[in-house]
């Protein structure tokens, strides 16, 4: 019988992960045999981001998997979800009974499962009672990350594979076991679902080694397996992107030349150069800032790149861009240097003018199931839940720009800049933000993925002449999801009337008072004289 007592790693040498796993019991310095007792070193590591080369990163990882000669074996992609009919019904009379009790306890659902043969009994009688005990304190943790405790619809889902994976994988790498050598690891690459997330979890927790490669700086290795600073070995950049895993090594490596070009744009093209290639931020999250301005400088600015207007930084992956949103009451008395500033604006390519109401389609469905299936332990939405769920309308675009919707829904929701209606709860009001942000009109996906932040800042311009419906409160969430988006917003009501004030709180954006109010100055397209001009300059 085998009692393993792991003891964390405090520090590791990234470049042989796989040859100090190849025989990781070989130190008797750091091995010690009681008894029955097996103390060692155990190894929870992650290698966050990607070195230049891509193909010299993916090198690196199949390295440490042959490196280990066995020791180490890849994960992301295998996991074998197969289970008996026999196994599977009887998951299904265990969540039955679990439903009926109003939620098992981790004990009890433990209990359940060994004695509805759902666990594997190993020949150790010490390797088969850890099977259970780390079992039942994940269970537990699993429990205390939802606020529905068990009862919560995941909690199934990740028992149930949970088992699967134990059975297919956990138990043939324990029969196999090698205490003179080492103990089996496991590497996994990229993102992952809930499952596999605490599956990984379970591994580590058992004792066995864990070696993440998470190309986009993830934050669960380090909330999940307690992975410290000291055990994160970092590369140069981090990738949204995440491509494919390789089955084997890459046969093709990176020419002189191109390693140096690489090194050079990591040197002229960083966060604080204010050099940036085209869309170098684009999987970079977004925080917006508004800008107090005059009525002058609302125009002024919007014509202004990001990267040049007060306040504007890059820094831990977030782009922090200055924005305009205003409102202008009447209009300007010199009519023509405010058709000229109008113009201005209005002639480019990444300015959207609004004339009509609505401008989006109300959202009737009721979201609530949505809603609280992405909310986090903390009562916040989750943007990588989103992200993942079969309902998620954003799942064409690229992983940055979802990543940045799903973010900017989850801080709108969080403290909504709407106004609550009478008898409505904040959570209804949450839900409503919720709702109508999972549907954002075309063209402000449009403008989003032709933003290139430190660039110019799309613009929407509002000119409300009152001639139709009036602005919705549909309107007003999109047009508080495009400022959270970076966008610049300006709105013009010539006769000095409500309209978005009716629906966002006060402060949100900038009043500015005009000397005249008109009730007959419609919207003013530029003349063929200016729209020739424009061509030539």
């Amino acid at each position: 019988m085998v009692n393993l007592n792991p003891i964390r790693m405090r520090s590791w040498d990234s470049s042989n992960t796989g040859i100090w796993l190849k025989d990781s019991l070989g130190d008797p310095s750091q091995v010690t045999i009681d008894g029955e007792n097996l103390t060692y070193p155990q190894l929870v590591c992650q290698y966050i981001g990607m070195s230049l080369d891509e193909d010299e990163y993916f090198s690196i990882l199949h390295t440490q998997v042959n490196d280990s000669l066995g020791k180490l074996s890849i994960l992301t992609g295998v996991l074998n979800k197969e289970i008996s009919a026999e196994k599977l019904r009887s998951i299904n009379q265990l969540f039955d009974l679990h439903r009926k009790e109003k939620g098992l306890s981790p004990n009890r659902m433990v209990a359940f499962l060994d004695g509805y043969s759902l666990l594997p009994n190993m020949k150790d009688l010490g390797l088969n009672r850890r099977i259970r005990t780390v079992l039942i304190d994940l269970l537990k943790k699993l429990q205390n990350s939802y606020t529905e405790g068990t009862l919560h619809h995941e909690f199934r889902r990740i028992t149930t594979d949970l088992v699967k994976w134990i059975f297919n994988h956990v138990e043939p790498a324990l029969e196999k076991i090698d205490f003179e050598q080492g103990l089996p690891a496991f590497l996994w690459y990229g993102s992952a679902t809930p499952s596999e997330k605490w599956f990984l979890t379970y591994l580590a927790d058992f004792g066995l080694h864990v070696v993440i490669f998470n190309p986009s700086d993830e934050p669960w290795p380090k909330s999940l397996l307690a992975i410290t600073d000291d055990l994160s070995y970092r590369f140069p950049k981090v990738s949204q992107d995440i491509k494919p895993l390789p089955d084997e090594m890459p046969k093709i490596a990176g020419t002189v030349a191109f390693k140096a070009t690489q090194e050079i744009n990591e040197l002229l093209h960083h966060e604080d150069s204010g050099l940036y290639k085209p869309f170098q931020f684009k999987s970079y999250s977004i925080n917006s800032i508004r800008l107090k301005t005059t009525e002058d400088e609302a125009f002024l600015i919007s014509k202004e790149r990001a990267m040049i207007r007060p306040h504007f930084q890059v820094s831990n992956q977030q782009v922090t861009i200055p924005v305009v949103y205003a409102k202008l009451l009447g209009i300007d008395r010199n009519r023509k240097r405010f058709w000229n500033n109008v113009h201005s604006l209005t002639e480019r390519d990444d300015t959207h003018v609004i004339r009509q109401f609505p401008f989006t389609k109300e959202q009737k469905t009721n979201q609530l199931f949505h809603y609280r299936d992405a909310l986090k332990a903390d009562g916040m939405l989750d943007p990588e839940k989103m992200k993942a769920s079969n309902w998620w309308t954003y799942d064409k675009l690229p992983l940055g720009t979802q990543t940045v919707i799903g973010e900017t829904i989850a801080k709108h929701v969080s403290e909504p800049i709407l106004i609550r209606q009478s008898n409505e709860t904040m959570e209804d009001l949450q839900l409503y933000a919720f709702a109508q942000s999972m549907v954002l009109p075309d063209f402000v996906i449009r403008l989003l993925q032709t933003f290139d932040y430190p660039q110019f800042v799309p613009t929407i311009f509002i000119y409300n002449e009152e001639n139709g419906p009036e602005l919705s409160r549909s309107d007003a969430n999109a047009l508080c999801m495009m400022h959270h988006l970076g966008l610049d917003i300006i709105i013009v009501n010539p006769k000095g009337h409500l309209d978005i004030e009716k629906w966002v709180l006060e402060g949100t954006f900038d009043i500015h008072w005009m000397d005249d109010r008109s009730f007959n100055d419609p919207f003013k397209e530029p003349s063929v004289v200016q729209k020739i001009f424009k061509k030539f300059l």
